[in-house]
């Protein structure tokens, strides 16, 4: 029998498990009974099969009183049943059902990981403060927040969601091994990937990572490669990422309009959701993310990794990845002539994006190396079992 404490991870489907939680499971899976709960997937499933401990409890992603309410009592009976000892949640509407569960069914130790709140800066005053007065509800209900930026944690100090006493800056990471240039130097892998996607020999390939939402920036994106293209022969824009099924902010019917009537089919190339991201970025020359809001974007950190500049928005978190002018530059949220103008200049100097690749490598491995951001968990969560006597 398993006398280890039971830890429960929260977070709402399978695609955050494997893409997010995946190395932070194995980590605690080393002192701890680790299980987690998200809305039952195909990705879970998979996930199941690979002996993983998953719970299947539907979570819905945005706000739905009577879903979430239904959400709450299950989560409260599963934890009350199981007995678990320390509950972890994740992401905004995950995070805060599953923290209610958890006070509810009296569980000692309740943490929650800010991938990035979800107000921000470019939001409306009257909306950002109903959404801080949840945070705030969020940090009463938590023993302990880990935020990925340190943007996040200055401003849940200021908007008193939390005392400063139970919150850290963790950072967020990658695997620096995985995402390593060096495994990609005979070149054959990318040369077939290249050919795979349509790319020529000589085209320099400007990349854009993310889940295809209103909100990464994309029509921005597409507007930066109407202009590019229609100057350069050479350059193809690559989108890596998969596209919602509902489409709810209309997102794939505007780029689908634009990039027809703008003969752009051939130059602008979606790859859909892929699992080879180290191959796709060894295969590409600029990286770009004109999100409008991000935590700590792991996309940007992954694309650092493989020595490549990004041309990014000067935004929360992307401000702390990005040093201006040494691994790349910053534009304006929703300002496609600025970022036109700075992939311009990437495109045309080789030897500048030789060198700030070569620096955002060297920044990653210092700063997001995943091994570090799993220690500075594991420790805080240790003490907080110490200072609880489980």
């Amino acid at each position: 029998m398993d006398k280890r404490l039971k830890m429960l991870q929260i977070c709402a489907v399978g695609f955050t498990v494997e893409k997010l939680l995946i190395p932070l499971i194995g980590e605690m899976d080393k002192e701890y009974d680790v299980t987690t709960v998200c809305t039952g997937d195909d990705i879970s499933d998979k996930l199941k099969a690979k002996g993983y401990k998953i719970h299947n409890i539907n979570i819905d992603r945005k706000i739905s009183p009577v879903s979430n309410l239904k959400t709450i009592w299950k989560l409260y009976k599963y934890m009350k049943a199981e007995k678990f000892h320390i509950v972890h949640v994740h992401t905004p509407v995950a995070g805060i059902l599953g923290r209610i569960a958890a006070k509810l069914a009296r569980i000692p130790i309740v943490i929650y990981t800010a991938h990035g709140f979800y107000f921000h800066d470019n939001m409306g005053t009257v909306k950002k403060n109903i959404f801080i007065g949840v945070e705030r509800l969020g940090g009463w209900l938590s023993d302990f927040i880990f935020t990925q930026s340190s943007e996040d944690c200055k401003t849940a100090i200021e908007k008193r969601i939390i005392d400063k006493s139970k919150i850290l800056t963790i950072g967020n990471g990658v695997d620096v091994n995985r995402f390593d240039p060096s495994r990609f130097k005979d070149g054959i892998a990318v040369k077939d990937l290249r050919r795979e996607l349509g790319i020529q020999k000589n085209d320099v390939v400007v990349t854009i990572l993310g889940r295809v939402v209103r909100e990464k920036g994309y029509m921005e994106w597409v507007k930066a490669a109407k202009e590019i293209t229609g100057i350069y022969d050479n350059v193809k824009f690559l989108a890596i990422g998969g596209t919602l099924e509902s489409d709810r902010d209309g997102i794939k019917a505007d780029l689908d309009s634009f990039i027809s009537e703008n003969n752009l089919n051939n130059k602008v190339i979606f790859a859909g959701s892929r699992s080879d991201i180290p191959e796709l970025l060894a295969a590409t020359d600029i990286f770009t993310l004109p999100s409008y809001r991000e935590g700590m974007p792991r996309s940007l950190i992954e694309a650092m990794c493989m020595c490549k500049p990004a041309v990014a928005t000067d935004i929360r978190g992307c401000r702390e990845e990005v040093e201006e002018g040494d691994t790349g530059f910053l534009v304006p949220v929703a300002d496609h002539n600025a970022l036109t103008e700075k992939i311009r200049y990437l495109i045309d100097n080789s030897d500048e994006r030789t060198r700030m690749g070569v620096n955002a490598r060297k920044k990653a491995l210092e700063e997001f190396d995943e091994k570090k951001v799993l220690i500075r968990q594991r420790e805080v969560i240790g003490r907080l079992v110490k200072e609880r006597k489980l």
